[in-house]
């Protein structure tokens, strides 16, 4: 923005204007002789066009005070030159000589003015002693009226100054302000800029690891510092190192274990962000090797809700590197990276619920393309077989043929009831129509005693229908658990039970086998990819319920599953 020129230049530049003009006009009206006349038209023309150069120079800003004194000092040499030419202290046009000198005391004051005023005084008393040389006499009482004006115009500059004080510095006050605001808008709106930048990066990106890395390099935008880390929640009591600058290498991933009494334990708690001083003093931000050696930084805490992300501290070797201004820009940045890392953590999460559940259905697939191989492709195969060797039976020995054909019925039977069984575990068309009960009654009967295992249902007196979707919820998991009991626990009894307790249905699978470390399953999800008990805790919180598991070595194992009953 081009800055505002004193206006009192102007004013001046139109004194100097009306100066030459007149000069010009007056030397054609009232000429001295010939050579003068003469010289003077060639210097007015010079000195106008000085003028225009000089309002270019004002105009753009180009060395004001240079041009200023020098100017100011050609107008009273002028007035000085033409009033030597026309007659000297005699010459009407003397009075011109104020002109330049109301300009000095106007523009530069008494202070900056004084040298210009004696020269004008000095040059007036060189006019004066030319008379004396041209033995013409003075007027003494013009001279001192002369004399006493530009004295009174040099007193003018004093008043001038004087009065001008004040207002110069509520100027001055006022520039500095306005080059304040102009400063806290230039940095208002480059922090705008960045937030946006980063809101529109952040918005876009679903990587977990290329938020991380962008929140640490829109902070580095923001404020400066020799060390950022980025701590994400590891568990209860832990934070491990997600993303980290000025770090080596073997610092980058490290845990910190949160003691309750260090400061980053204190900001997930209050959920304020904190200004740090000798990080290295604090039990928890020692546990990062780079920060010991920050003398001052800032604290932030990520967090959305009640949940707690972790937190992003940033340290700079410098003592009292950051200010309260500073924490509230780091605090506004955490604010978009807390809702950026939800939002990362979100996807990610829905991936791995889309892995589990194209792994459990490719389970599924192996599990039915392996029972139909094993039970109905095989029964099959052996009708065929078992036809093919009645047919010759029939032209050989007929009675043979008659008992191979009762054979051949029941195994036709056999195979039929395990199809059926087969999509009743698959789909029971009975939970659609009847419900939980009957379909459980249904199941029971259809279990094979060939594996045995005895299976026993003990519905008490629940009877009522429940939302379709929870009951072949509850259905699924009960027969999941079943399963896994025929598999695994080498049981002899399994025992399926509901129950109401309050308003919720309280739905059990217990089995008398081998059981399990169920820690040790936990911890072996990944290595083993399978997710069966996974699987089943997600299915009841699906429909607002839970899973619990009961198990150990030698003592069985126990499935309650606990929904809400939610009528039909």
């Amino acid at each position: 923005m081009r800055e505002a020129r004193p206006s009192a230049d102007w004013v001046v530049m139109a004194f100097r204007w009306m100066l030459g003009l007149g000069l010009a006009l007056l030397n054609r009206l009232a000429p001295p002789n010939p050579a003068s006349q003469s010289l003077v038209e060639s210097i007015l023309p010079g000195y106008l066009l000085l003028t225009l150069l000089e309002a270019l120079f004002l105009w753009r800003g180009w060395a004001l005070n240079l041009w200023l004194h020098l100017t100011l000092a050609l107008d009273i040499g002028l007035v000085l030159v033409v009033l030597f030419f026309h007659g000297g202290n005699q010459s009407p046009l003397l009075p011109l000589l104020l002109l330049p000198l109301i300009a000095v005391a106007l523009r530069l004051g008494f202070s900056a003015g004084l040298g210009l005023n004696l020269a004008g005084l000095a040059g007036y008393g060189l006019l004066l002693m030319g008379d004396w040389m041209h033995r013409t006499p003075p007027d003494m009482l013009r001279a001192a009226v002369m004399a006493s004006a530009i004295l009174l115009t040099g007193l003018f500059g004093l008043a001038a100054e004087s009065l001008a004080r004040p207002a110069r510095e509520t100027l001055r006050r006022l520039q500095e302000e306005v080059a304040d605001l102009q400063a806290r808008y230039q940095t208002a709106s480059r922090q705008a800029q960045v937030f946006y930048e980063m809101s529109q990066t952040l918005s876009l990106t679903l990587s977990y690891q290329k938020v991380l890395e962008s929140v640490l390099d829109d902070c580095r935008r923001l404020v400066d510092f020799s060390v950022g880390v980025v701590l994400l929640s590891a568990g209860p009591e832990d934070l491990f190192v997600a993303a980290s600058s000025g770090l080596r290498v073997g610092n980058a991933g490290k845990g910190v274990h949160l003691s309750g009494n260090g400061h980053i334990s204190t900001a997930l708690a209050t959920a304020e962000p904190i200004l740090l001083e000798h990080l290295g003093r604090d039990e928890e931000l020692a546990q990062v090797v780079a920060l010991q050696r920050c003398r001052s930084g800032m604290l932030v805490p990520l967090r959305a809700g009640l949940r707690n992300y972790g937190a992003i501290v940033l340290g700079s070797m410098s003592e009292q590197a950051y200010t309260s201004a500073d924490l509230e820009k780091l605090a506004s940045l955490a604010h978009f990276a807390t809702i950026a890392i939800q939002n990362a953590q979100l996807y990610e999460d829905l991936r791995e619920e889309r892995d589990k559940i194209l792994q459990a259905e490719e389970n599924v697939r192996k599990e039915l393309s392996r029972d139909l191989h094993d039970g109905p492709a095989q029964s099959l195969a052996a009708i065929a077989m078992s036809a093919e060797y009645t047919k010759r039976l029939l032209s050989q020995d007929p009675a043979r043929a008659l008992a191979e054909l009762d054979s051949l019925e029941q195994l036709a039977r056999k195979t039929s009831w395990d199809i059926r069984t087969m999509l009743f575990e698959l789909r029971p068309i009975i939970l659609e129509t009847q419900g939980l009960v009957p379909t459980l009654e249904q199941y029971v009967q259809r279990f094979p005693a060939s594996e045995g295992i005895q299976i026993h249902l003990d519905a008490g007196n629940f009877s009522q229908r429940l939302d379709p979707k929870t009951e072949a919820t509850v259905f699924i998991i009960m027969q999941e658990a079943v399963n896994n009991a025929r598999k695994h626990a080498r049981a002899k009894n399994i025992w399926l039970r509901l129950r109401q307790e309050g308003e919720n249905l309280v739905a059990s699978v217990q089995d008398d086998g081998v059981g399990f470390d169920l820690e040790a399953v936990r911890s072996s999800y990944e290595r083993r990819g399978s997710f069966g008990l996974l699987n089943m805790r997600e299915r009841a919180r699906l429909i607002g319920g839970r899973t619990e598991i009961r198990s150990a070595p030698g003592q069985g194992t126990a499935v309650i599953v606990t929904v809400p009953l939610e009528r039909k």
